[in-house]
Parts: structure tokens; C-alpha cells; sequence
């Protein structure tokens, strides 16, 4: 990593940790804030990590799935380590998942990293289809929560959407004359081609999908049962929960490590919107983020050490 993508994601960390340390000042009770955080029972803690782990298993069996089109074969159990590590790679570094667990897979099981990637941009194109039904279900039935939480965010300027527009455009262009003129790319982008037509090969179609399913429903799960079993929050509708789900991922968007500040400021606007205190949506939010975080450091530490034991094992052996 260079210097520059050092020092940004440096400053989106320290922005995070603003965003944090701002809200946490809002709350004048600090007493009550970490009554309400330790009302939460241990029994939906440990369901929520184990939803977690679980969504992670099924993404390393899906992505199996979409490798088997191409005539390759995986372990299974390596696919679920590589998915692991690279939600462990997204906490701390941004955008870095995909490419991670790409590498890692590579590394253990030799397929190629652009059929492994193409694979990748299939299931973000599944998974912001997923996306965007719960979004159109969340809006569509809070509509007057929607309101007030744009609202309440302040919206980019003009001048910022043209310049992102004509930035966005000239990376674009420049990628596609350096795309033209190196064969070595270019034999990267088409493998990344075949990795995205994988899908319409595939051959466990009905298996895939209910992957996806499951993968869905435990993300939901994962917020929905710890917001039923905390205090202040444990009157919540399925349909409210949801629309505070999507709301916590429009924090994610924002390129903090692990999502740090943006996602207790994006969950405790959901909560509001709703009628909620902001003491209420400061707590859970922390807990939900505490849980998840805690998930993710711990399977993908686990799947970083298989993956590194086996590599180490390949090298003794090929001496």
C-alpha cells in the first residue's frame, strides 16, 4: 500500500472517529446510554455472531457455486476462509475485501484471479439486486421516515455531483485506452467476462438462490432479534426494523474502516425517523456494531490462519 492510499484511509478513520465521538457527545446521559447498550441479553448476542457466521459459510459455498460453470473446483472450506478474510481485509481497509479473498483463493487452490473476480462482480450484481428490493420495500413502507431522515442529511451540491460525473467519465475513458493497449489487461478483463457469464452456466441454480435467501435473511436477522431483545426497542415492527437495516447500510457506504461513526450516525437517524429517541438509537447501534465488528475480526482471523497454514504446508511440500 502507498503512501497516499496510507494517508486517505488514515483520514476516513479519523473522520469516522469524529463522526463517533460527536454523536457519544450528543448524549448527555452516559449512564443510561450503557443501561440501555447492557440490556442487551448475552443469548441474542450469540445469535447474532453465529447469524453472521453463518451468512459468511453460505457466501463461501455460494461463490463454489459459480466456480463450478468455469471447470473449476475449490475446497469448500477454503472458499469459506477466503470469504472470511476478506470481510477481516474490509474492516481495516476499505473496498479491499473482494480483491483479498480473490488473492487468498489463488494462492491456496491455483485459479486464476480474474475468473475468481468475475465471479465476484456476479455476486455484487445479485446482491445490490437483493439490496435494492429490501430498499424499495423499506421506503415504500416508511415513507414519512424516509422524509424526515433526507431531512435531516445534508444533500451534495450540484457542483460536486457534476465533478464526480466528469471524474468518474475521464477514469473511464483513460481505462479504456489502457485497456486497448495491453494485452495483459485485456486478458484480465475477459477473464473477468467468463468469471460474470458463470452465471448463466450455472448448474445449481435453485441451490444459488437459496444461498442468496439465506444470506439476506440472516443479515436481517442479525439486527432484528437484538433489536427485539434490547430495552426501548423491543416494540419494534419486522417492516421498521428493516427500514432501519437499510438506513445502517448507507453508513457502510461511507469508506470509514469497519464503517466506524458513519453506521451509529446512519442506524440512530433510522431510529429516529421512526419516532425513537436518539439515546435509544445511539445504544443499539453501538451493540449491533460491537457484535458485528467482533464477528468479523474473529472468522476472518480464524480464515487468515487456515489460509496461511495451508500456503506454509504447499511450500514444505514442494521442497
Amino acid at each position: 500500500m502507498n503512501l497516499k492510499k496510507v494517508l486517505t484511509l488514515l483520514a476516513f478513520f479519523a473522520i469516522g472517529i469524529v463522526l463517533f465521538v460527536k454523536l457519544m457527545d450528543m448524549v448527555e446521559d452516559k449512564s443510561e446510554l450503557f443501561d440501555y447498550m447492557s440490556s442487551a441479553p448475552w443469548w441474542a448476542i450469540i445469535l447474532t455472531f453465529s447469524m453472521g457466521l453463518f451468512a459468511i459459510i453460505s457466501r463461501g459455498l455460494r461463490w463454489i457455486i459459480l466456480l463450478e460453470p468455469m471447470g473449476y473446483t475449490a475446497s469448500k472450506f477454503r472458499a469459506i476462509c477466503a470469504v472470511a478474510f476478506g470481510y477481516l481485509s474490509n474492516t481495516f481497509v476499505p473496498r479491499s475485501g473482494e480483491v483479498v479473498r480473490c488473492a487468498a483463493l489463488n494462492s491456496t487452490d491455483d485459479i486464476p484471479v480474474n475468473k475468481l473476480f468475475g465471479t465476484v462482480i456476479t455476486e455484487r450484481v445479485v446482491d445490490l439486486s437483493m439490496l435494492f428490493i429490501l430498499m424499495s420495500i423499506a421506503l415504500a413502507t416508511n415513507f414519512e421516515a424516509v422524509a424526515s431522515l433526507l431531512h435531516q442529511i445534508q444533500m451534495p451540491q450540484g457542483q460536486i455531483l457534476l465533478l464526480t460525473t466528469i471524474t468518474l467519465g475521464t477514469i473511464s475513458v483513460v481505462g479504456l485506452i489502457v485497456v486497448r493497449k495491453s494485452n495483459k489487461i485485456s486478458e484480465f478483463v475477459y477473464g473477468i467476462g467468463d468469471g460474470i457469464k458463470s452465471v448463466l452456466a450455472m448448474r445449481r441454480r435453485t441451490a444459488f438462490i437459496v444461498h442468496t435467501f439465506f444470506i439476506w435473511t440472516m443479515y436481517f436477522g442479525m439486527s432484528y432479534f437484538l433489536f427485539k431483545a434490547m430495552k426501548g426497542v423491543n416494540d419494534i415492527g419486522v417492516l421498521d426494523a428493516l427500514w432501519v437495516m437499510v438506513s445502517g447500510g448507507f453508513g457502510m457506504v461511507f469508506p470509514a474502516p469497519g464503517g466506524i461513526g458513519s453506521y451509529q450516525w446512519a442506524v440512530t437517524l433510522g431510529f429516529e425517523s421512526i419516532g425513537y429517541e436518539k439515546l435509544i438509537g445511539v445504544a443499539v447501534a453501538n451493540v449491533v456494531w460491537i457484535t458485528q465488528t467482533s464477528m468479523v475480526i474473529f472468522s476472518g482471523s480464524i480464515g487468515y490462519f487456515f489460509i496461511a497454514a495451508y500456503r506454509f504446508s504447499l511450500k514444505k511440500a514442494s521442497k
